[in-house]
């Protein structure tokens, strides 16, 4: 009897020191990522010196949009990236390929396998172009419930294919689909991002921010923990002005009209809001035609709000391994520091 007692006590005192072990567990340090996002593939000075300031380890480069041609009735690859040969061995360099819900749509189930080789085949060319030998490859597809059979049946078959074989396949994952994993699904894939950004309709208007909103975190992060895929992040560092008409409709991104832009051309821009401005008259600006009282909302995302996300992912996800930031373009990196990039980082380590 004592026998038995005591093998109990030894096996919980095993158990405890193995779980003090898992806990105290050394973190392996974060690897720092960027999204790469322009067609052309051309690192400037600045952007390489940043990069390399922050220790960047990767960058996750858009090779092709894949979008459905109407007239064809078939799926055809858009913006195809011009990519030079890698010659910067620092770097790991992942290919994306960002997928329509159209093509999901529109496809027929009995197409899908056609439809990954022709684009696997294409993947495999660009990267022999540019002699990159990718660890991981990435599919960034917004899937919904009505998608979801063909999107999963679609990665599946990505795995099938030769240039695929050794490689890690990853997918994004929108706020919507890591909330509802009972009606979406968990795609079968090694891993999965998730995209910490968009995460409101920008066709509201209103004084709100839908690039990164807090409280919408929390809200769809509730469960973060619970989700059975392996997840990496990203981050947004972006900034856009977003117009609606005078009767609040929708009207489309003016991605080069700046905040410096708004407060300085006051004979053509008025406060409306904490990031609206009203147009004052109409007029051509950066290229827009501008009707007067049409409004303009600008949305960024401050260091301060990205350090609040990167706790409240952190503390849910302690074993991220990857933060994407997005994207690597010199306009928007020289808006934030080194310290601050810095500062986002450290709440995953």
């Amino acid at each position: 009897m004592q026998s038995t007692r005591f093998i109990q006590i030894f096996a919980v005192f095993v158990s405890c020191l193995t779980l003090a072990a898992c806990r105290h567990k050394p973190h392996k340090p974060l690897k720092k990522a960027f999204y790469y996002w322009k067609t052309n593939f051309d690192l400037t000075g600045f952007e390489q010196q940043k990069l390399d300031s922050i220790g960047c380890q990767s960058l996750y480069i858009r090779f092709f949009d894949i979008v459905w041609d109407k007239g064809r009735n078939e799926p055809k690859p858009v913006a195809v990236s011009r990519l030079a040969q890698a010659t910067r061995n620092n770097y790991s360099y992942i290919p994306v390929v960002f997928i329509t819900q159209e093509v999901l749509s529109q496809i027929n189930t009995g197409s899908l396998e056609g439809f990954v080789r022709n684009f696997s085949r294409l993947l495999y060319e660009k990267c022999l172009q540019a002699k990159i030998n990718p660890p991981e490859i990435q599919i960034d597809c917004d899937w919904t419930k009505n998608t979801k059979a063909k999107y999963f049946r679609l990665l599946e078959l990505c795995k099938q294919q030769p240039f695929f074989k050794d490689k890690t396949l990853s997918c994004t994952i929108r706020l919507h689909q890591l909330r509802y994993p009972e009606i979406n699904g968990i795609p079968p894939v090694d891993k999965g991002l998730l995209m910490c950004y968009n995460m409101g309709n920008l066709k509201l208007a209103g004084d709100n921010n839908s690039i990164l909103d807090l409280n919408v975190a929390r809200r769809y992060t509730t469960h973060l923990h619970d989700y059975p895929l392996f997840l990496d992040v990203a981050f947004p560092l972006f900034s856009w002005s977003l117009l609606y008409d005078d009767k609040n409709r929708f009207a489309g991104i003016l991605r080069e009209v700046t905040q410096k832009d708004l407060n300085n051309n006051t004979a053509i821009f008025e406060p409306a809001g904490r990031h609206l401005f009203r147009v004052i008259k109409d007029t051509i600006f950066e290229g827009y035609h501008l009707k007067a009282a049409a409004i303009i909302r600008h949305e960024s995302c401050s260091p301060e709000q990205l350090y609040q996300l990167a706790e409240l992912v952190a503390a849910k996800l302690p074993n991220v391994s990857t933060l994407i930031f997005y994207h690597c373009d010199s306009l928007i990196l020289s808006k934030y520091s080194n310290d601050e990039l810095e500062k986002i980082c450290h709440s995953f380590n």
